[in-house]
Order: C-alpha cells, then sequence, then structure tokens
C-alpha cells in the first residue's frame, strides 16, 4: 500500500508542471494557494495553476509555472483548493422542507438535491436504490448533453431486499426496493436494472433488529453473480459482520454503512484487502441517531445554515424534540453501535483497505451535501489523517465511479476553493469560498435554503 502511495505520489508530481504553456487568451493562471491533490499525502504549497478547456494545464509550485500569453491572472494567496467530493451512498428527492415522503419525489426535488451537493462542493453522487421509474434516468441523461447542472447524477436504480425486508417499513421509499424471493427473480430484477443501463446494483442485507426478514444468502449471491455478469459493481447494505464475510466472498464490490455489531478481525481485512473490495461507513448516518440527542455542536452552525431551513433547525433544536429523541430506548446501544463503527473504520483503513464516502444523506434529519462534508470530520475522529480523509472522500470515491478525483495535469478542473487549510483544522472543508466544476465556478445560490 505504502509502495502504491508513493509511486502515485511520484507520477502526480512528474506531471505537476508544463513546459511551455502555449498562447491563449481563455487561459486562467490561478497562483498562490496552496493544493491539496486528493492522494492522501501531496499537497503544493504556494502553486500555480492554469486551466484551459476546463481541464488542468499545468499544475505545481509557482515558480514553476509559467502562465501563456493572453491568460487571466488571479491571486489566491492564503486560500487552499482541494479536488469535488464524490458520495457513494445517497438518496435524492424524498426529503423536502422538514419531512421526507414518497409523493415529494419527483424531478424537481431531485435536482434541488443535487444543487444542495453541488453548494458543498459534492461533484457526483451515487443514489443507493430508492430510485423509482424512470425520472432518475432521465435526468442523469440531460447532465450528460449539458441541459441541467448539479451535483453528477449516478444511481442504481430500485435496490433489491427480501420480501417484507428493510427498508419498506419506512413509509417514503417503502416501494423503492424489488422484493425477491426466489433466486430467479434476484437474476431477473438485476437483468432489468442492466438494461435500463443502472451505475451499479444495490442489496439490502439487514433484519433492522430483527424487525424484518433479512433477504437469504442465496439471493444476494444470485444477484451478485448475475450483476458481475453484466459488468455491474454491487453495494451492500451491512450491520453484521458475518454478512458482510458471506458478502465479500460472493463477489459483492462495496459494503455500504459500518459493520456494527461488534469489531472486525483480521480475516475480514485480509478478505477485502485481496479482493479490492471497498468499505463506505456512513459514520455521519449513524451519528445522527445520537447527535440530535446530544445536540452535537454541528446542529446549526451556518455551514448547515446555507442550506437547511432555520424553522427545522429551530425544531431540531427545540426542547420538545432534543427530550423525545434522549427518551428513545434503543439510545444507549446506538452509542454503543456508534463507537464500535469508528474503530472499524480505523482498522479497515490500516489494513489497507479503501474506505470511501458516503452518508446516506437525503433521508430523515440528514441533509444533501452538509452531509457529505460533515462526514470527512468523522474520518478524522476515527482516526484517519485530515489529508486521508479528504482522500476518502475525493479519489478513491471517484474511482468507484470512474471518474478522476485527484488534481493533476490533465483531469478535468473541478475543485473546491476554501477560504482557510483543512489539513490544520478539517472543518475547514467547509469554509467554502467558491466552487468549480469543469473550469466553470458555479452558482452556489442553487443550493440555499428554502424559505
Amino acid at each position: 500500500m505504502k509502495n502504491a502511495i508513493a509511486l502515485l505520489t511520484i507520477a502526480l508530481m512528474a506531471g505537476c508542471a508544463s513546459e511551455e504553456p502555449p498562447a491563449s487568451s481563455t487561459a486562467i493562471h490561478y497562483q498562490g494557494m496552496n493544493v491539496i491533490v486528493g492522494d492522501g499525502t501531496t499537497v503544493i504549497e504556494n502553486a500555480g495553476m492554469i486551466v484551459d478547456g476546463g481541464k488542468i494545464v499545468a499544475l505545481g509550485p509557482s515558480a514553476d509555472v509559467e502562465a501563456p500569453a493572453g491568460a487571466s491572472h488571479v491571486d489566491w494567496t492564503g486560500r487552499t483548493i482541494m479536488p469535488l467530493l464524490h458520495s457513494l451512498h445517497v438518496h435524492v428527492g424524498y426529503l423536502v422542507g422538514d419531512g421526507m415522503a414518497a409523493e415529494n419525489y419527483s424531478r424537481e426535488s431531485i435536482l434541488a438535491d443535487l444543487d444542495r451537493h453541488a453548494h458543498y462542493g459534492v461533484g457526483a453522487v451515487l443514489v443507493l436504490g430508492s430510485d423509482v421509474g424512470d425520472i432518475a434516468f432521465a435526468i442523469r441523461e440531460d447532465q450528460r448533453q449539458g441541459h441541467v447542472g448539479g451535483a453528477k447524477l449516478y444511481t442504481v436504480g430500485r435496490g433489491l431486499t427480501s420480501v417484507g425486508g428493510w427498508p419498506t417499513i419506512i413509509a417514503a421509499i417503502a416501494a423503492a426496493p424489488q422484493q425477491v424471493e426466489t433466486e430467479e427473480q434476484a437474476r431477473e430484477a438485476v437483468r432489468a436494472l442492466a438494461g435500463q443501463k443502472a451505475d451499479a446494483v444495490k442489496v439490502w442485507v439487514d433484519d433492522a433488529g430483527g424487525r424484518v426478514p433479512k433477504i437469504a444468502p442465496e439471493l444476494y449471491e444470485a444477484a451478485i453473480d448475475e450483476a458481475n455478469q453484466h459488468g455491474l459493481k454491487v453495494y451492500a447494505h451491512v450491520y453484521y459482520l458475518d454478512d458482510a464475510k458471506r458478502l465479500v466472498e460472493a463477489g459483492v464490490s462495496f459494503l455500504a454503512h459500518s459493520i456494527r455489531d461488534q469489531e472486525i478481525d483480521d480475516e475480514l481485512i485480509a478478505m477485502m484487502r485481496e479482493r479490492g473490495v471497498g468499505y463506505i461507513p456512513t459514520l455521519v448516518a449513524h451519528e445522527a441517531s445520537i447527535a440530535y440527542a446530544d445536540q452535537s455542536d454541528w446542529i446549526g452552525e451556518p455551514a448547515m445554515r446555507e442550506t437547511v431551513d432555520a424553522g427545522l433547525i429551530e425544531t431540531l433544536t427545540s426542547e420538545a424534540f432534543v427530550e423525545n429523541a434522549r427518551a428513545n430506548p434503543g439510545l444507549a446501544a446506538t452509542r454503543e453501535q456508534y463507537a464500535i463503527a469508528l474503530v472499524n473504520v480505523k482498522k479497515l483503513h490500516d489494513g489497507g483497505v479503501t474506505i470511501g464516502l458516503g452518508t446516506d444523506s437525503g433521508t430523515t434529519n440528514r441533509f444533501p451535501g452538509y452531509f457529505e462534508q460533515r462526514e470527512i470530520e468523522l474520518l478524522v475522529d476515527a482516526g484517519l489523517t485530515p489529508n486521508q480523509a479528504i482522500a476518502a472522500a475525493t479519489r478513491n470515491s471517484a474511482e468507484a465511479l470512474g471518474l478522476d478525483g485527484t488534481l493533476h495535469v490533465g483531469a478535468p478542473a473541478g475543485f473546491v476553493l476554501l477560504r482557510s487549510d483543512p489539513l490544520s483544522d478539517v472543518r475547514n472543508t467547509r469554509d467554502i469560498e467558491a466552487v468549480y466544476f469543469d473550469g466553470e465556478k458555479i452558482d452556489r445560490a442553487g443550493g440555499g435554503a428554502s424559505d
């Protein structure tokens, strides 16, 4: 792993600065900022960067980057830039105002969520299992044609679960899962997704603490086998360690959500590392179950208020809401599960397993874009360095979608301009001055809080 990182760093630095930039009246020369490359280690201090045609054409120490004739000049001294975030576990379209409901799901609500993600520097999202009908697929195509903006949408369509399984007991998305009870049904569901050109496949493997039937191993094994035949990655919602091991053996690509029933063992770490299985811990999704009871200090902070209605924040901090959260009989158990989740992230990271960014945002009181930013901080709480957490949110997650998530010569000029340094305080990843997609500064007003 260390050798791989070292080689990547060398490769990135070798391509940092172009030697003789051609004359260009469309080029923009940025200088003076620090650049977090996104590989987990490399930082270019007092950098120079030239962007032209939506791509980075030169990047390196400022003294080594010569602007082409006719280029515009921008001084970003004291600022930091980092790559765009990519989130591998979201839901879109259901959370409108203060409520999550099936009737909220529409083209307009999905586009609004994509704008909120973009507001926080999220370049692309993968919707895991809750996209019913053709709306999301149509938006995906419209984005590729340049007709609509926001974070780039990837979707798995409708995920798979058992008959009556999780999450059918959540009213807002009860109709979203494909409920299967035979291996042939599981395979047919995957074939239908392949026909829709879904970006991946999702399976829910959870019994919600014994409240619902869990999908049988032979069913998700059939789904995974069929998906692999169609070249589709499989993301599995998990909770239990034993399920995680069997899913990895079956050929799953990513475990989505943290393993929380017990600390992981060396066997799982080795299995995931050797098979290249990634891990999306969604720490903020699990933290949300206790944060409102504890009134964590991020609730209502300025960055959150940029997109979350002030009235909803008032509700979340009201005495009645807090008392209700603290009265939850499962709160103590949830605290223990969250503590296990933090330990497991660090174990997997140290064991060489790829960690990705995901949040389960877009569900009740889990806010699109803002929760992606909060997840980076929680990865640091788990024991990753800020640079490693940023790499998980940028390079690692982008690669899962077949995208480029680091800043280097030839890469798309997608990045987040920060007013302050996140390597000294990781919370500064949400001290955003501007967001750029393909070299263009986006209008962040589209992600503003509702009236």
